[in-house]
Parts: C-alpha cells; sequence; structure tokens
C-alpha cells in the first residue's frame, strides 16, 4: 500500500482544518509503515488505531461545531457521514481486541479505509463548506 501524499486539491482553504486533514494521513501512513515493516504487534496497532480515532472526534467535531455556530444548511448529511466513520473507527478498536485478530489485514484494512474514506470525503463533502465557511470569517 502506498502512503498518501497531501496535494493542492485537498486543501478547503481553512488553514486550521487542512492542518487536521493532514495529521489524519500521517496517522494512515504511520499504519501503511507499520505494514511495510512488517513486524509489529497488537499493541503498536492499537495504539495507531486509538489515535486515529482520538484525532477523528477531535476533527469531526470541529467540523460539527463550525456547523451549528454558523448553521450550515448541509450539516445533517455531512454529521451522518462522520457518524459513519465513528462507527466504522470503533469497530477497529473492538476488532482489534480480539484474541484471534489478523493484525496484519487489520492493519491493512484500517489504512486503506482511513486515506481512502478521509481523501473522497474531503473531496466531495468537505470541498462544499469551504466557500459558506469563509463567507462566515473562517480562515
Amino acid at each position: 500500500m502506498n502512503k498518501f501524499i497531501w496535494e493542492d486539491k485537498y486543501s478547503v482553504g481553512i488553514s486550521s482544518l487542512d492542518e487536521q486533514h493532514k495529521h489524519f494521513f500521517e496517522i494512515a501512513d504511520d499504519i501503511v509503515d507499520l505494514l511495510g515493516r512488517g513486524d509489529f504487534n497488537k499493541d503498536e496497532l492499537s495504539a495507531l488505531i486509538v489515535k486515529l480515532a482520538n484525532h477523528a472526534f477531535v476533527h469531526l467535531k470541529t467540523e460539527e461545531d463550525y456547523f451549528d455556530n454558523l448553521h450550515y444548511l448541509s450539516a445533517p448529511l455531512h454529521v451522518e457521514a462522520h457518524k459513519l466513520y465513528r462507527k466504522k473507527v470503533e469497530d477497529y478498536l473492538q476488532m482489534i481486541q480480539s484474541p484471534n485478530a489478523d493484525i496484519k489485514t487489520l492493519a491493512d484494512e484500517v489504512a486503506t479505509f482511513a486515506i481512502y474514506w478521509l481523501s473522497d470525503h474531503i473531496l466531495l463533502m468537505d470541498k462544499q463548506y469551504t466557500v459558506f465557511f469563509k463567507e462566515h470569517g473562517v480562515k
């Protein structure tokens, strides 16, 4: 699996959100690094999944707070996508706890999900709020 490379097309034009998005990808890339190393253990993967979950919850809440404060009309659909992401990460946290967890397969699945979900989410959903947020003074 290839690591994620940030490109300008992923920028939402709001520096704090772009930095949070970049950090998401850094965590997913750390999981890709584990896979490349090949000799990682369950605790290492678990720590990265927790890190991914914690960052997701902070970032998604940041966006949702903007939605609420600015009365963003497309918020319900966007928040629903966030709920699905949170659920998937919670599922991964449960899966890693299983004594029978195949950590290499799980690591690949988590990294793939995180990279592709976030890149698609930014391009298809987050880009929709860019103009609205800027019109309301979000930089």
